[in-house]
């Protein structure tokens, strides 16, 4: 069967691999219908900073060639024992495998699990014809919603974890600092859940993003190479600052100058991951008690929203996409979210 891996920088293959065997008790085996390209599938092509290469990963324990492939919707075909989906239902997956058994995941916090890791980065993934999954990633499609829709459900509700961080209320004020794949999703699905009502402002450096923003219905867009973002929002806010910013960068720069638009009692919701050390000025989260909270990949719940919000929504139509097939995911795929062209979701045709 046809399968996209990953050998390393600047070389991504569609080759042929053995079927996966009968899925044992607890597994699932899918028929994958479709998936979606993240930034850091993009990432991940111009450097190899999460993919283990050349030593074992500490839990999943692969080497090597990774199939890729982290947002995907498939149908089960096959399952062991044990397992309570049916035959021929569609399921989206989650990226993250966790194991169940320690404090973060006993108290539903999974993204955070000791065991954590990543499908389609620290093993293989669903970028294939088929694959094997845990019963218990897998959260079932409504039948209502599209399986374009579905393909999203796994970046959306990464954006919905970092809402849900963030404890966002109807009368707050929000940034959004980084209008790429991720924070163009955080405004989409803001927008979404509470209507005109919210003011959002978007920060980035690109125009196209910056129209995209707009088109999502942010309130306000600032270029930040035209414009000092701190002095724009405090003039935006009438010297208050935003209640919550959501920086998706991972920019140390960007993720300071998100800091001081921040006001009183504010909360930077942190999804960005930054290369390199941020300092940041303690004597500000001290004296105008400012917050900063990470947020990470995404829980069961965070998926289950994402489904629903996809079936009764328009939102994968606003958030919009196109269809590749896998042998187009490095030049129609890759490279455009690599030189920031990519304006819609790429979805790769599994099937």
């Amino acid at each position: 069967m046809k399968a996209a891996r990953y050998f390393g920088p600047g070389d991504i293959r569609i080759t042929d691999i053995p079927e996966p065997p009968l899925p044992g008790r607890g597994m699932v085996k899918l028929q994958m219908l479709m998936g979606s390209v993240c930034g850091t599938d993009a990432s991940q092509y111009r450097r190899a900073t999460m993919v283990p290469l050349f030593q074992p990963h500490p839990v999943s324990e692969h080497s090597g060639p990774v199939v890729l492939g982290h947002e995907v919707v498939g149908t089960v075909i096959e399952k062991g024992r044990g397992v309570d989906l049916e035959i021929g239902q569609r399921v989206v997956p989650s990226s993250a495998w966790s194991c169940g058994s320690c404090p973060q995941c006993r108290a539903g916090r999974t993204s955070i699990c000791q065991g954590y890791y990543l499908l389609g980065i620290h093993a293989d993934g669903g970028f294939a014809e088929k694959a094997i999954y845990p019963a218990a990633m897998c959260v079932p499609v409504p039948e209502q919603c599209s399986t374009e829709a579905a393909a999203m459900a796994q970046p959306c509700g990464i954006a919905l974890h970092a809402i849900n961080r963030a404890s966002v209320q109807e009368y707050q004020t929000i940034a959004v600092f980084g209008i790429g794949g991720i924070g163009s999703l955080v405004l989409a699905l803001l927008r979404a859940r509470w209507g005109d009502g919210l003011p959002i402002i978007a920060v980035d450096i690109d125009d196209q993003r910056l129209n995209t923003a707009e088109l999502l219905g942010a309130t306000h867009t600032i270029h930040s190479r035209v414009y000092d973002p701190v002095v724009a929002i405090r003039e935006l806010t009438r010297g208050y600052g935003p209640d919550v910013i959501f920086e998706a960068t991972g920019v140390p720069a960007v993720i300071k100058q998100a800091f001081y638009c921040l006001g009183n009692g504010g909360r930077l919701v942190q999804l960005g991951i930054p290369i390199y050390p941020v300092t940041l000025p303690f004597d500000e989260m001290s004296t105008r008690e400012k917050e900063v909270l990470g947020s990470n990949g995404l829980c069961l719940g965070d998926l289950e929203q994402a489904l629903d919000l996809l079936s009764n929504t328009d939102l994968a139509q606003r958030i919009g996409y196109h269809m590749l097939d896998l042998e187009q995911l490095v030049e129609g795929a890759l490279m455009p979210l690599l030189n920031h062209q990519a304006g819609k979701k790429c979805l790769l045709k599994l099937q």
